[in-house]
């Protein structure tokens, strides 16, 4: 059974003895009693209803409570966003990091870009005095850089017309401009068939290199394959310039040893060239081919003793060769064995 507030009001005074108690009624309300002893014996009591208040405690609990429990999803969030700020942080570093390096890198490679399309350049200047097959391998990287100075055994040939001087002196320069049209394009056909490289054009003088830039796996007879067809090709020539009144002959000589290869002359105007005795030789036995012997191959002594089992050749004996101290002897070559000559 439920108490009516005024009766538990009358209760509370008639039991409570302590000074101060908190008490909550069966509809919900909550009082305090305050009881005081006055002089005499007697008792003061004071019933005060305090629900407003308990309500308002209760409300400010809850309110702490979702207080709480809100500063720790901001505290949560709040630490999220550091650790995020801080992922940005390093993300941003890094990025700065790599456009630094992505930009040292550009700058190499437009360094490298630069030193490659000048190399390109005065390689594909180089070019010129070599056969299609050599030049690709060049540019492709697949051969030796001729622009690079180095030291290698070759074998030089050295060709030129015999009675050419003579000849300019006495014909037109039209005449002399075909003559040399005619017999440059049939010594080409006989370089790059056989991989050689023009070392340099001089009117009727030709200078041809083997095994550089490119190894050429024995140079020595392939160099007096190619001069046999140029034999061939020069006779063929001079029958026809001898229809014309042209009295010329065409001379070889051929050495072999070690130069010093590279490029020679200045920024702008490189050619490719080969410095040392081999080559003055080559000169040389070219100069010693007789006249009106347009198939006459001189060949060294070095040459000689590695083709000796390749081909027929006849001995010329010693020859005194200006430049030389010691007479020079010299075979001439007629054929490759089990072939014609030609």
């Amino acid at each position: 059974m439920r108490w009516s507030p005024s009766a538990w009001r009358a209760c509370a005074i008639r039991r409570v003895r302590d000074s101060r108690t908190t008490r909550r009624t069966a509809d919900g309300r909550w009082y305090r009693v305050l009881r005081r002893r006055v002089a005499g014996g007697g008792t003061v009591t004071v019933i005060t209803e305090i629900t407003e208040q308990k309500q308002a405690e209760r409300d400010l609990i809850e309110a702490t409570r979702h207080t709480e429990e809100a500063n720790k999803v901001i505290t949560e969030k709040n630490r999220i966003l550091e650790a995020l700020n801080a992922e940005i942080r390093d993300k941003n570093q890094q990025l700065e990091e790599q456009a630094a390096q992505i930009a040292e890198w550009n700058a190499r490679l437009e360094t490298r870009v630069t030193e490659q399309v000048a190399q390109i350049g005065q390689m594909s200047k180089l070019t010129r005095f070599l056969s299609p097959k050599v030049s690709d391998l060049i540019m492709s990287g697949d051969a030796d850089d001729p622009l690079k100075t180095r030291r290698r055994e070759i074998t030089v040939v050295f060709v030129d017309l015999r009675g050419f001087t003579g000849f300019t002196e006495t014909a037109e320069p039209e005449e002399v401009m075909g003559v040399l049209r005619e017999y440059h394009a049939e010594l080409g056909r006989a370089i790059m068939a056989y991989d050689g490289t023009i070392e340099h054009f001089a009117g009727d003088g030709v200078m041809i290199l083997f095994n550089d830039p490119v190894p050429v796996e024995n140079h020595e007879l392939q160099a007096i394959r190619m001069a046999l067809m140029m034999c061939d090709s020069v006779a063929a020539l001079a029958r026809g310039w001898r229809k014309r009144g042209y009295a010329l002959g065409f001379g070889v000589g051929i050495a072999g040893g070690y130069a010093t290869i590279g490029t020679i002359g200045f920024e702008g105007r490189l050619d490719y060239g080969a410095i040392g005795t081999v080559t003055n030789l080559a000169a040389r036995l070219c100069g010693e081919a007789k006249d009106n012997q347009i198939n006459q191959i001189l060949i060294s002594p070095r040459i000689f003793s590695k083709v000796e089992a390749h081909i027929e050749a006849e001995p010329v004996g010693e020859l005194s060769l200006k430049g030389f101290h010691r007479p020079v002897f010299a075979h001439n070559v007629l054929r490759l064995r089990g072939e014609g000559s030609g």
